[in-house]
């Protein structure tokens, strides 16, 4: 009985990891459990050999010290300890430094912090004693969106509460999945885009007619039984309670003063049920701070916050505000790597920091805790103003890819422009969607807009995000117009949660126009049969299959990683391993990729078999395919972009392609949800010989719709493949 030897099913990656330099002082320390262990004792090591830090009788295998260690070089460990107060085992040493001018932020007791959150409320995100100052603002800094605000809650003043919902009752599976999706898409339009808006609105200007409406929302939905539709632990979806305990905390704080003391205690009760609630599933049920994969869970640390904010006063609030605020110092985010990445995905790495972000603010106006300087948070705007074209449309990897491109969280980099004084992100926010701060959301208004746009210049083309296995790659990512941008993927993450099968995948866009695409859709439901046969497979994505089979789906084990990353001022290049991936079909799938600046991809595929195997190499699109298989030529064009790629292999390829998914998007989909959705076009070029190792070479030319590059084929001995190309100065 000791900690184990290889990550378990869903459990966090221990941090710090082995010789990181860590962004914060003192860091968040997280391992593995161990078998039979009553406790664990803490150690820190300086590197002297002395433990300048010890903690005791540890429960949870996660610590933050309540103090801040002097810059230098560190080992921490971990000792399980048994019932009978004998050790089982050592985790670690593993070594850490601390650089000078981190930001500090040590521990401190939940039950202290909750001492400095005001008496009055509103105390939410926004505080009684800013209120005029906020109501001032209106006229300036938070004109654009204060005016959306009204005109949005005006439309909502007629909104009646939702009833209960019942889709529970209805006995196909299929039917009672897609009966759930639609009911919490409408429900969130009530809820999320209704009463917190009015809530909102009567915050801001005082207005009863707004107060009185979400309040009237918010009164019936607290009479719902919290355990039963509506719970996070129901067994028919939890999409209901999370949009309530998303917002409840808000409404009920900014709503305070106008609700007499009957309503004061129904919606009490109803958030510190469903408060109660947060907790269970992540402690008693998920054990998150030992294994946070679960992405829904990721939500609730977060919710809790508010819910103790809101509830300071009550006896509940300190288990509350303890749990959460371990999980976000230690495992947390799980899907967020060490440099900024989020491994599920943009669509749902911008959708995340979204929701993530009203309670960090909450946390920063009420317990004078600055959640933004945990390192991770610091970097991830970097992840999306990289991996991400503000013109894109598409949103890779994973989840939601091909739904649309990135302009919804626009006013996610307005906030973070603001937080880090960045106008890099005001400037991709500028690009993306220049109305954005028109929008009503919240968001949008708890921040004022002082920072101006300004061109990432001065920025390298590329970055490599190793801690999520991604690498993008531009022309100019200062022009978005005409960026030539390759983004690249080969994840230690694996094929889990909202990731597909899709390590050392990539997708090429122009000017934002995807030229070479994830295929397939998110739906119509999560795990439907579209979903999970075809979207989330290899062979919906710009891959390679062996004998036509792609990489395990569903498994952490199915891991990528980059193992070289380089970029100078002509040139950005990664090599990505996905053998892992492949369950044994593949001994060695080495990818390297390169854009030449302006406008040429190479890529390169090593691959090994353990027996002789036929592979295809995979392209997708959304426009019809040009083909030449006599010159091994195939050609994919979108709204005048223009993608030339040109195929090498011994004994050369066969090509084909279908506009057909293998599971139609409304397989298995009972007819009154059917959607007419565009198929996407799928090219495959298949070896004509079988081979244990072969090497295939692509030459992809990228050129926008005023471009026209010169290329020819090179002469080249027997094995080697080149081209020549010329382009303009």
């Amino acid at each position: 009985m000791s900690f184990p030897k290889r990550r378990p099913p869903r459990a966090s990656f221990p941090r710090p990891e082995e010789g990181e330099i860590v962004g914060i002082n003192p860091p968040g320390f997280c391992w593995w459990r161990a078998e039979g262990a009553e406790s664990y004792r803490f150690e820190i090591e300086s590197s002297e050999g002395k433990i300048v830090y010890q903690a005791d009788g540890l429960k949870d295998p996660v610590h933050v010290p309540d103090r801040t260690l002097p810059p230098g070089e560190y080992k921490w460990r971990v000792l399980a300890i048994g019932p009978g107060g004998e050790v089982l085992g050592v985790w670690g040493p593993r070594s850490f430094r601390i650089p000078e001018g981190v930001p500090e932020q040590p521990w401190i007791p939940a039950g202290e912090l909750l001492k400095r959150v005001p008496p009055e409320h509103p105390r939410v995100i926004f505080l009684k004693a800013d209120l005029d100052r906020l109501r001032e603002s209106v006229r300036s800094t938070r004109k654009e969106p204060f005016e959306a605000l009204i005109a949005r809650a005006e439309r909502c003043l007629s909104l009646e509460p939702p009833r209960e919902p019942d889709y529970d009752r209805l006995e196909d599976p299929s039917e009672r999945r897609m009966a759930y999706t639609y009911c919490f898409r409408e429900f969130r339009k009530v809820i999320d885009g209704g009463m917190e808006i009015l809530a909102l609105a009567y915050l801001f200007t005082g207005d009863r007619r707004y107060g009185e409406a979400a309040l009237r929302i918010l009164t019936e939905v607290a009479k719902w039984d919290p355990e039963g539709i509506s719970s996070i632990l129901s067994p028919y979806g939890d999409e209901i309670g999370l949009s309530l305990v998303k917002t409840e905390a808000h409404c009920y704080d900014w709503l305070y003063d106008l609700m007499d003391d009957g309503q004061r205690e129904l919606i009490k009760r109803m958030l510190i049920a469903r408060g109660n609630q947060m907790l269970r599933r992540l402690r008693d049920r998920r054990d998150f701070l030992a294994y946070p994969e679960e992405s829904h869970n990721g939500r609730l640390p977060g919710y809790l916050c508010e819910h103790a904010i809101a509830l300071a006063e009550e006896p509940e609030a300190e288990e509350w505000l303890d749990y959460a605020l371990r999980a976000i110092f230690t495992v947390f985010p799980h899907w967020g790597g060490r440099d900024g990445g989020w491994a599920e995905g943009i669509s749902y790495g911008m959708a995340y920091n979204k929701i993530l972000l009203p309670p960090f603010e909450a946390v920063r106006a009420a317990l004078g805790i600055d959640l933004w300087q945990r390192p991770f948070f610091r970097k991830v705007r970097r992840f999306f103003l990289y991996c991400t074209s503000p013109l894109a449309e598409i949103s890779p990897f994973g989840d939601g890819a091909t739904w649309r491109g990135p302009q919804g969280a626009a006013d996610l980099m307005i906030h973070h422009a603001q937080l880090f004084r960045d106008p890099y992100c005001r400037w991709w926010a500028l690009k993306a969607n220049p109305n954005a701060r028109r929008s009503a959301g919240l968001i949008s208004l708890i921040l004022p807009d002082e920072v101006k746009a300004e061109p990432p210049l001065d920025l390298p083309n590329d970055a490599a995000f190793r801690g999520v296995g991604w690498v993008a790659l531009h022309s100019d990512i200062a022009d978005p117009e005409n960026d030539a941008f390759v983004l690249f993927k080969s994840s230690p993450y694996g094929s889990v949660s909202h990731s597909h099968a899709d390590q050392n995948c990539f997708c090429i866009m122009k000017g934002g126009k995807a030229l070479a695409t994830s295929s397939g859709y998110y739906g119509p439901a999560y795990g439907m049969p579209h979903h999970a046969k075809w979207t989330r497979q290899t062979k919906a994505h710009c891959g390679v299959l062996v004998d036509g089979e792609g990489q395990v789906d569903r498994s952490a084990e199915a891991r990528g990683g980059i193992l070289s990353f380089n970029s100078s001022s002509w040139f950005g290049y990664a090599c990505g391993d996905a053998t892992e991936a492949y369950g044994g079909r593949l001994s060695k799938f080495l990818r390297h990729i390169a854009l030449v600046r302006p406008g040429l991809v190479c890529i390169v595929d090593e691959l090994e078999a353990p027996k002789p195997s036929a592979f295809q190499w995979l392209l997708h699109a959304f426009e019809p395919f040009e083909l030449d298989e006599d010159g091994q030529i195939v050609i994919s064009k979108r709204n005048g972009a223009r993608m030339t790629v040109r195929l090498f292999v011994p004994g050369g390829f066969d090509f084909s392609q279908t506009d057909r998914f293998d599971t139609p998007f409304n397989e298995g989909i009972p007819p009154q949800y059917h959607r007419d959705l565009p198929n996407h076009y799928h090219f495959t070029a298949s070896t004509r010989r079988r081979f244990e190792r072969v090497r295939i070479v692509a030459f992809a030319l990228v050129e926008g719709p005023d471009e026209q590059f010169e290329w020819r084929e090179m002469k080249l001995p027997v094995g080697w493949a080149g081209v020549e190309v010329r382009f303009p100065g």
